[in-house]
């Protein structure tokens, strides 16, 4: 699993200080979370629980683990970052372990390649479908995976399915050099 975070709660994370996450929407429990923020990836934690729950169900608890100091003010950050959510939206409460620090340039998960870099070699070179395409074409020209997300779903909210799509290409692409070069 794959993570943004923003530059103010790095710190905290780090220190042990926040130990949750909350994400809006179901987020599938993997072992390790690899945490990006400001272009960088900054911890690789681990993952202990992932808790499904509507957003009025957030508690003291959770704004606790989260480094809130109350549910109000845990939702009120959300409701800040995620504009639209409502009271009957499904949140996702990402528990973690233990948490180790990192310095990657972000597109080590591309296999050392920029996103727009990555995006151009598939264009290139790989049979991709139509939405796809769409959005490899939208990284390759906006040269940012926010700004892409921002311009093909209004906001920046999209990032995960597009690391997703370039994670995905990033492997094939590799299969493809591989088989190419014996």
């Amino acid at each position: 699993m794959h993570l943004m975070l923003s530059r103010r709660y790095v710190a905290d994370l780090l220190s042990g200080r926040k130990r949750a996450t909350v994400r809006l929407g179901r987020v599938r429990r993997d072992g390790e979370a690899v945490i990006h923020s400001g272009g960088r990836i900054v911890a690789v934690a681990e993952v202990l629980d992932v808790r499904y729950k509507r957003f009025a169900e957030l508690d003291d608890f959770d704004a606790e683990l989260d480094g809130y100091g109350s549910a109000e003010e845990l939702k009120r950050a959300l409701r800040r970052h995620y504009r639209r959510i409502r009271d009957d939206d499904v949140v996702s409460v990402i528990v973690f372990g233990s948490v180790r620090p990192a310095d990657l340039p972000d597109d080590w998960a591309y296999g050392g390649l920029r996103p727009y870099e990555l995006a151009e070699l598939a264009l290139e070179r790989l049979e991709l479908g139509e939405e796809e395409r769409k959005v490899l074409a939208a990284v390759a020209r906006y040269r940012s995976v926010r700004k892409a997300a921002a311009r093909l779903y209004g906001s920046a909210e999209g990032r995960k399915a597009i690391r997703r799509l370039l994670r995905a290409v990033a492997r094939r692409l590799s299969g493809d050099l591989r088989s190419s070069s014996r």
